[in-house]
């Protein structure tokens, strides 16, 4: 079993007028809500409350509505999904393990990611390979505590009797918001009072945020993944909502594939890809020579930007590294 040992990056905090803090799984207690936005700001968590003492053991009942029996918070976490890798690591509790997904098949080395660190220094995860699969074999190698993952992973129906003979196993809803999210996997190791904090300074980042690039209303902005060959957005509505900022004409509500000649004529002021940095840079350079593309304003001014994948969790580290690096575009 191989280990990703010391996956260290350097994520930079937000600064000057940022202050505060910070598709994909589901509420506490298991309560299905509608299908989450990329960036659900209203459901926040209740007011902060002094530090509770965890009890244990406890009964969760999880997104599939299964009564979950914790003895003992949980040490060694195993997840099937890297999905809420982001939740246990804002919470100071990183998983052991984890499987590693990617919908396009584009998975970047986690030690690459800008979104993860400083969160990873010195902590050793299990690989259990590709999330597509899930490896009953391997998870039982990883003794977990405890097996968190969203309830709709594909596989589930297959291993999960396998799998609560190994640990038990926690199912998330993924249609919940990321506020719900958070205190779900905050409910699994006791720290609920712990996430209500981080609810409320995720929230004010991105409120502080959205205040700033208020006034930049000429500036139009454009996020997209690719499957190398088009452009797939990724920005839906309630995306550019939450940041107060443009998105140009003809951009869809949600997340479809467009064409070239598509981006051309919404001509954006910024294009981000939110996509595995080397396939999206290859896929860039396939179209340098295209005229249309070099008649895109963004093109030409050079404003083409690129996020780290793992953002499209559209989580709370991913929210609040989103907060930072808007402010950091729009400020040049």
């Amino acid at each position: 079993m191989k280990r990703l040992i010391g996956l260290v990056v350097s994520l930079a905090l937000l600064t000057g007028i940022i202050t505060g803090c910070a598709g994909t799984p589901a509420g506490t207690g298991g309560a299905s809500g509608s299908t989450p936005s990329a960036a659900d700001t209203t459901n926040g968590a209740p007011e902060t409350a002094a530090p509770e003492a965890a009890v244990w053991p406890r009964t969760i009942t999880d997104a599939a509505g299964h009564e979950v029996v914790l003895e003992k918070k949980p040490e060694r976490i195993t997840l099937l999904h890297t999905y809420y890798m982001e939740h246990f690591l804002l919470l100071g509790t990183p998983p052991t393990a984890s499987a590693i997904g990617n919908a396009l098949g584009q998975t970047e080395a986690l030690e690459k990611s800008e979104m993860f660190a400083p969160y990873l220094e010195g902590t050793s995860i299990t690989d259990l390979g590709s999330a597509r699969e899930i490896n009953p074999e391997a998870v039982l190698e990883s003794e977990p505590d405890v097996i968190v993952t969203f309830s709709a992973q594909g596989g589930l129906d297959k291993t999960y009797d396998q799998l609560v003979q190994i640990a038990p196993v926690v199912l998330l809803d993924y249609t919940a918001s990321w506020q719900e999210q958070l205190l779900d996997c905050a409910e699994i190791v006791g720290k609920e009072t712990e996430a209500r904090d981080l609810v409320a300074e995720i929230e004010k980042t991105i409120s502080d945020t959205k205040e700033a690039l208020g006034r930049y209303t000429d500036r139009t902005f454009a996020l997209f993944r690719t499957d190398g060959k088009a452009f797939i957005t990724r920005g839906d509505a309630k995306y550019y909502e939450t940041f107060g900022i443009m998105k140009p004409q003809g951009y869809p509500d949600t997340y479809e594939t467009v064409s070239l000649e598509a981006v051309a004529e919404m001509n954006p002021y910024y294009i981000v890809f939110q996509h595995n940095r080397e396939a999206a840079a290859a896929f860039v350079e396939s179209l340098a020579s295209s005229s249309v593309w070099q008649s895109i304003d963004a093109v030409k001014n050079g404003r083409i930007y690129y996020f780290d994948e793992n953002m499209n969790t559209f989580g709370p580290l991913a929210l609040r590294l989103t907060a930072e690096k808007l402010v950091q575009i729009y400020s040049e």
